[in-house]
């Protein structure tokens, strides 16, 4: 047979030894054939990522494309059009990616073992994330309450990455060069390698209304330096509005523009303080709160998870207590549809926070008119009961703070947010739609706005990180797999070897004592017949 131990009774301890060997060695090479698959699947996963990363690739240059005003609303929804063929295929590959029937990308194989011993429970395990649009890109976007009074910022991150505190420089907030939250974004991004939160700031001033005409009064100033009177007309036709503005911008670092509905629309460029003094005209429609305006402040956080803030002399970045902050997780889907307004304020879409479009209170629309600066009041030509209607510009923008005198017909209640359907008049008669706070309509989708491009270009960059971070947890399982294969192989090897020296015929030696033997014998017989 070839062996030394053919049954218990030739060795009894040795066979004992030899099957438990053999038993090692035949379960060491169905492990090693168990650790070859863990490899196929992992590799299948990391394979179907990497063309998922391609995809996010192109949708991250395309929402770069988008992220310039060279682009046009219909080239952008072009843009965005690929965007979201893209999206879908990056969801078909997450959907159909697997390994013998099991799916690999979808968020089901969590915590999957595979048996890489001889005895039960040395096992290894293995997670393959989520990899559809819906579970990753998830980023955190929290903007601000609108800022209306300078002061002196210490901002501090808490636990930003779940550990320590990150402390920045004093800033001060003021309409002063140097200083106001462009100063303060400067700080945040400077160190956004060391904390993974970014900032950009939004600091404009836009009237209400269509620019109608009007004059500035002799002390009209901006900023502190003086542009006295100017004499403009309806929708500023003439440009003396925006140019009188405009030929101080290198010293206030305010720049004015009319915008696409005709509204007057300053701009700090510089993210410093907008302070309007003196009578800027009723015909520019600036709400009375507005004229003196520090800005909004918003952050982004690529991890989705709360961005923790303390210090000191909050209220003057906007994240105070008493402060409206806007705040959302957008995954990378979600930038795929309609953005809903409570999200887009978070994204810092809007230069007035959600909760002070009005900036006051008022008991009812008429005493709204009738305060100063509001565009109605006496000599405007649409004052409290002048009979007269003003339609144009209104449309989207009034948060009742105070309705007392509202709620009982409109059945809404404060902070309510409503629409004109028909026009605002002195007697307020108007339908009015209830529900949306922001008092704006919601975002078109993804990269059609030039906010909404730069949103798109943080979601797509979190989901690479995202994706980055599944396929380094299965590389690491991978080289875990093959140095575990390595060395069960040359153990199997050397416990065959052990088995063999036991149960086997030790041929060298049988084949010695054989030869003696046969000697011995021949010599036997030789002698025998000499005699």
């Amino acid at each position: 047979s070839g062996l030394r131990i053919n049954s218990a009774a030739d060795d009894a301890s040795g066979m004992a030894i030899a099957d438990s060997l053999r038993s090692q060695a035949s379960t060491l090479g169905q492990a090693i054939s168990n650790g070859n698959d863990a490899l196929g699947i992992l590799q299948t996963a990391d394979k179907a990522m990497d063309e998922q990363l391609k995809i996010l690739d192109t949708i991250k240059t395309k929402a770069t494309q988008a992220a310039q005003d060279g682009q046009s609303l219909k080239t952008r929804t072009m843009l965005q059009a690929d965007i979201n063929r893209l999206m879908e295929e990056l969801d078909n590959i997450a959907n159909t990616t697997s390994f013998n029937g099991k799916q690999l990308l979808s968020g089901n194989f969590i915590n999957q073992e595979f048996q890489i011993g001889a005895s039960s429970n040395q096992t290894v395990k293995t997670t393959i994330g989520a990899t559809q649009s819906s579970k990753i890109g998830l980023t955190r976007f929290e903007t601000g309450g609108r800022i209306s009074e300078s002061g002196e910022v210490q901002f501090t991150l808490k636990n930003y990455y779940g550990i320590d505190d990150f402390k920045f420089p004093k800033v001060e907030i003021s309409t002063s060069a140097g200083t106001g939250l462009g100063a303060l974004a400067d700080e945040i991004n400077k160190n956004a390698d060391k904390t993974g939160v970014r900032a950009t700031f939004t600091v404009e001033t836009r009237g209400m209304g269509a620019v109608r005409e009007g004059t500035t009064s002799d002390d009209f100033t901006i900023n502190g330096v003086k542009i006295g009177k100017v004499e403009y007309k309806d929708g500023d036709s003439n440009g003396a509005l925006v140019a009188a503005i405009n030929s101080v911008k290198d010293t206030t670092g305010v720049e004015a523009s009319i915008d696409e509905n005709g509204k007057l629309l300053l701009t700090s460029r510089e993210g410093r303080g907008i302070k309007i003094e003196g009578d800027i005209g009723r015909g520019a429609f600036i709400n009375p709160n507005m004229k003196e305006n520090y800005g909004r402040l918003s952050l982004v956080k690529n991890d989705g998870k709360d961005i923790l803030i303390s210090g000191t002399g909050l209220t003057a970045t906007g994240f105070g207590v008493n402060s409206f902050i806007s705040q959302a997780s957008v995954s990378l889907r979600e930038s795929k549809g309609q953005i809903d307004a409570n999200v887009a304020d978070a994204m810092g879409f809007n230069s007035v926070d959600k909760g002070n479009i009005l900036g006051g209170n008022f008991s009812s629309v008429s005493s709204y008119m009738s305060s100063a600066g509001s565009g109605f009041s006496s000599g405007s030509g649409f004052s409290v009961g002048s009979g007269k209607n003003y339609s144009t510009g209104f449309a989207n923008v009034v948060v009742v703070s105070a309705i007392s005198q509202m709620s009982a017909v409109y059945n809404i209640s404060a902070g309510s947010g409503f629409s004109s359907q028909s026009g605002l008049s002195q007697f307020a008669t108007m339908k009015t739609s209830v529900g949306n706070t922001l008092g704006v309509k919601d975002e078109t989708a993804g990269v059609t706005t030039l906010k909404g491009a730069m949103a798109v270009m943080d979601i797509a960059e979190t989901a690479i990180t995202n994706l980055d971070q599944i396929r380094a947890d299965i590389g690491s399982v991978q080289n875990q797999i093959t140095s575990t294969i390595n060395n069960i192989t040359v153990t199997q090897v050397n416990v065959k070897s052990a088995e063999s020296q036991i149960r086997d015929v030790d041929f060298a030696a049988e084949s010695a004592n054989y030869s003696k033997a046969n000697i011995l014998a021949q010599s036997g017989s030789y002698a025998m017949a000499k005699r």
